[in-house]
């Protein structure tokens, strides 16, 4: 049987050449930066944007980026070339934005040959590494589509998050004694139970970018449900029990 014809424009192959003046603007916007990082650095300054763009602007941005995932606009690549000749990659870039571990204060407290402190404490090895998968599972924030995936292929790769929100979630939860494991049962259950035009005052959540609301509980509000939880207690029927004085109407 033979393969299937590809639909016009689908193949790479099939790209309509560039003229040689955007290829000449491109190589001179992201001079040394690499193909594969210049993609990475576009995701990034997407998901967080360094100016405002006005239509003409976001058109231009764009030019390239729906034929090779590069944006084009003059200001937000010289944030990239910045950075980049600063020698942090993109994920760092994102790191030190404040919504994550401060990247460059960690590197230069290295250069000054000072100890930086270990946002994770006094957790185990093994702990972090546990931790990091029940957080990675349940996030405290979305953060963006480029920031998450970033994060969690950092974090399935090193097996330890370098997250600051994410640390200090698991941190949380650790000195009101859950383990990982009652972590992730935990939030498995609260995640079962909805009304529809009602909220939760046990629910708590956070707002990302974008205005994605994500539920990040309060580990001091949930310290009866452990107590119960590891005395046996049915874990669907205790939470329901726990949630429903709390309904509170939204409309």
């Amino acid at each position: 049987m033979s393969a299937p014809e590809n639909s016009q424009g689908n193949s790479p192959a099939e790209k309509a050449p560039l003229s040689r003046e955007l290829r000449e603007l491109r190589e001179q916007l992201w001079g040394p930066i690499p193909p594969h990082e210049r993609r990475m650095w576009s995701n990034a300054l997407l998901d967080n944007p360094p100016t405002d763009l006005n239509t003409i602007g976001k058109l231009q941005n764009m030019q390239l980026y729906e034929r090779d995932g590069i944006v084009m606009n003059r200001l937000w690549v010289a944030v990239a070339r910045y950075w980049d000749d600063l020698g942090l990659t993109a994920y760092e870039w994102l790191l030190q934005r404040g919504t994550l571990v401060d990247i460059a204060e960690y590197k230069r407290n290295l250069e000054r040959n000072n100890e930086p402190t270990d946002p994770w404490g006094d957790c185990t090895e093994q702990e972090r590494r546990e931790w990091t998968a029940a957080t990675v599972m349940f996030p405290p924030q979305f953060l963006g589509a480029t920031v998450m995936g970033l994060h969690n292929r950092h974090a399935k790769q090193t097996g330890i998050t370098n997250s600051k929100t994410w640390i200090d979630l698991a941190l949380e939860f650790r000195a009101a004694g859950f383990t990982p494991d009652e972590f992730i049962e935990l939030n498995t259950q609260v995640r079962k139970f909805h009304k529809r035009g009602y909220e939760n005052t046990l629910v708590t959540t956070t707002w990302g970018t974008r205005n994605i609301q994500y539920i990040r509980l309060d580990a001091q509000k949930w310290t009866n449900w452990l107590e119960r939880y590891r005395a046996g207690e049915e874990p669907v029927e205790l939470t329901k029990e726990l949630l429903e004085p709390h309904w509170v109407s939204t409309q």
